[in-house]
């Protein structure tokens, strides 16, 4: 069990009988009237969004779970399939649990698979993605970077980027929002390995 105000983003409690992630945590008010902890969860098993408010002084059950680095196989329809490499045992996430986020799979790549004994409840994904643009708009003369248009990734996402990215450009993506953060470049210093960089402009 966790204080309230001991709970941080990140982790993961138990609400309403349902293991919960935390998206955001919020402490308001003062000591003389009382401190509110404000908490955004998402429910790991159904993926639904909800919002707490509890006392700072409350007790939160928080949660560990282990983490399992498995292959992701294949979709069959609703559900995401996965292996353990080890063991060659294979195990479902529904489409509902993973939302969005799916799209940042490729099939054969390894990923962490957060389990709660021996459930799989979701999906540990890495904080940013670089991807490819496959598909956009020729740059605009003199257009401003606050001017975005859409582009196409690698992985079918479409999302809003500034003017100058073009077609075969790799960019960083937010996993978590699915949008832009900045442009991937390749750097080479006096002909040695390349060292990758990201900028956000030209």
């Amino acid at each position: 069990m966790k204080t309230a105000t001991d709970v941080r983003v990140g982790n993961v409690i138990r609400s309403g009988g349902k293991s919960c992630k935390v998206i955001s945590q919020e402490v308001r008010g003062t000591g003389k009237f009382g401190k509110t902890v404000h908490l955004k969860v998402k429910g790991l098993e159904d993926g639904n969004m909800q919002e707490l408010s509890v006392r700072a002084e409350d007790k939160v059950e928080d949660i560990e779970l282990a983490r399992v680095k498995m292959q992701y196989l294949y979709k069959d329809q609703s559900q995401y399939v996965f292996m353990n490499t080890e063991t060659y045992e294979q195990f479902f996430l529904s489409e509902k649990v993973i939302g969005s986020q799916g799209s940042f799979l490729k099939e054969n790549s390894e990923i962490d698979i957060l389990f709660e004994g021996e459930k799989p409840l979701s999906i540990d994904f890495p904080k940013i993605a670089e991807l490819k643009v496959v598909s956009t708009t020729p740059p605009a003369k003199g257009a401003r970077a606050a001017n975005y248009k859409e582009a196409e990734l690698e992985n079918g996402l479409k999302l809003l980027v500034p003017p100058f990215i073009k077609e075969g450009d790799s960019v960083r993506v937010d996993v978590e929002t699915s949008s832009y953060l900045d442009r991937v470049v390749t750097k080479n210093f006096g002909g040695g390995q390349p060292e990758r960089a990201s900028k956000t402009n030209e």
